[in-house]
């Protein structure tokens, strides 16, 4: 069945967050549920919808097949092409990369330089990427992206040269995404909230409506099982949010009472490689030995916007980049590993929620003793209490503890750590730019004697003003 559903969802082709065709695999994913839930809901949110209307790229009197990538602005001019960051005033710049997670941070450079446009490439699948303008780990709003920024196939990119016309038109509006709700209840009240987004790229398939498939097959007899189609992952967020991903979670979760909701359990990008779990200090004994297993929480998911909200996450994945957003994102149904993945991953989830689960203390008391280690003074010693209060098992510290993570962003991928702001503040030291999840980018703009002296003391005050801020918010939880 999981196939079947996969297959029917698939036809809509690709659903951006607040379009007509989100509303058409709504209906389907809401019949999905009924079979399944005592009570199905669906929870309209307000996003931004990126459509792209028509795009042309033409050089040397050749049209290329290319896509845009979102948010771009709408443009109409004529410019030479530049593969020099140093000669692309005024000109569209070319840029090979190696991943997808490369475009913002060659975008910003190519807005720096004075670039009209940039054109992306990473292999022969058309691809999709999500362009920004500001702290790219802020969830604030941001101007909007300036420049367009759009992708050919590789085989294509010797073609982009000498002049070339490129018509970009795209339209935003503000409008409505849809978060479908599938309610089963059992013995206990406890919530377990077992989520998937079903908004994606292109043709989406492992991102992400294979795991919005499995969800109907996914429930359980003790606890009240919530399965939740979200929608807003890939984009959505209002006014130009960098953080652009995991909006529609944010939101719901904002919206209802947390402190009834027991774990969450995230599906996202499950492929044919190997699975790997991410999940909170506290859950390590709920997961079977057979798969990879890491101790910090995804932020690239909608299972980061539980731990932001204190609620423990397992987050269930392929970290495969083959076809991330890209055209080619189709499955083959009889792959054998794809379908060992599946039963995998419908195994480790069932059998977390079809048992008691409690939470190791001890797990978040020794990733809290390591985190200690590299914190000021004066925050450790109130840390002790809040060690001595997980010790003791006092659920709401431990999972209050939880809110304190955050992403700091240095190089392709962000990386997640509890009092981030102090980590990324520490990191600023050797690095040229850091970013720091809702707080700012720090970036060195030179590097002499003098101006490291210089550098070092704003280091060292603003660190002492963030462990100030932590020590506020520690002392009441």
């Amino acid at each position: 069945m999981v196939f079947e559903r996969l297959k029917l969802l698939s036809t809509e082709g690709e659903i951006i967050t607040g379009s007509k065709e989100e509303g058409k695999i709504i209906d389907k994913i809401k019949a999905f549920f009924h079979e399944v839930s005592d009570e199905v809901r669906v929870t309209p949110i307000m996003v931004m919808n990126w459509k792209q209307r028509d795009l042309i790229l033409e050089c040397s009197g050749r049209k290329i097949d290319a896509s845009l990538f979102p948010y771009s602005p709408s443009v109409d001019l004529e410019t030479e092409v530049s593969e020099s960051y140093e000669l692309c005033n005024n000109k569209m710049l070319k840029v090979k990369i190696n991943n997808l997670f490369e475009v913002n941070k060659y975008y910003e450079e190519a807005i720096e330089k004075g670039c009209n446009s940039v054109v992306f490439s990473l292999d022969d699948e058309i691809r999709r990427f999500v362009i920004k303008n500001g702290n790219l780990l802020s969830t604030k709003p941001s101007p909007p992206p300036y420049i367009p920024a759009i992708y050919v196939k590789l085989s294509d990119f010797q073609l982009v040269k000498g002049k070339c016309r490129l018509l970009a038109d795209s339209e935003f509006n503000q409008s409505t995404g849809y978060i479908v709700e599938g309610i089963k209840n059992a013995k206990y009240n406890e919530e377990i909230h077992v989520t998937a987004h079903h908004d994606h790229w292109l043709a989406g398939e492992r991102d992400n409506l294979l795991a919005v498939s499995i969800l109907p097959e996914l429930t359980s007899d003790l606890y009240e099982t919530h399965l939740i189609s979200f929608t807003a992952e890939e984009s959505g967020s209002l006014g130009f949010s960098p953080f652009s991903w995991s909006y529609g979670s944010r939101k719901f979760l904002h919206g209802i009472r947390t402190d009834n909701v027991l774990l969450n359990i995230n599906m996202d990008n499950l492929a044919e490689d190997s699975l790997t779990v991410k999940l909170t200090p506290g859950l390590r004994g709920l997961i079977e030995n057979e798969v990879n297993v890491l101790e910090i929480p995804e932020i690239y998911t909608d299972s980061y916007s539980y731990v932001k909200s204190g609620i423990p996450s397992v987050n269930i994945g392929s970290y495969s980049m083959l076809h991330y957003h890209g055209e080619f994102d189709v499955v083959n149904p009889g792959d054998p590993k794809l379908n060992q993945n599946i039963e995998l991953t419908k195994r480790l989830i069932l059998k977390i929620i079809n048992s008691k689960i409690e939470y190791n203390f001890n797990e978040m008391v020794n990733y809290l003793d390591d985190v200690m280690k590299s914190l000021p003074l004066p925050l450790r010693s109130y840390l002790v209490n809040v060690e001595e209060k997980i010790r003791e098992r006092n659920e709401r510290t431990y999972r209050n503890l939880l809110r304190f993570y955050g992403g700091i962003l240095y190089d392709d991928f962000a990386d997640v750590k509890l009092f981030h702001k102090i980590f990324g503040s520490i990191e600023a030291r050797k690095r040229n730019k850091v970013c720091i999840e809702d707080y700012g980018c720090i970036k060195k703009e030179r590097n002499d004697e003098i101006y490291n002296k210089q550098y070092e003391y704003f280091i060292n005050t603003l660190i002492h003003e963030i462990n100030n801020e932590y020590i506020e918010q520690i002392y009441l939880i």
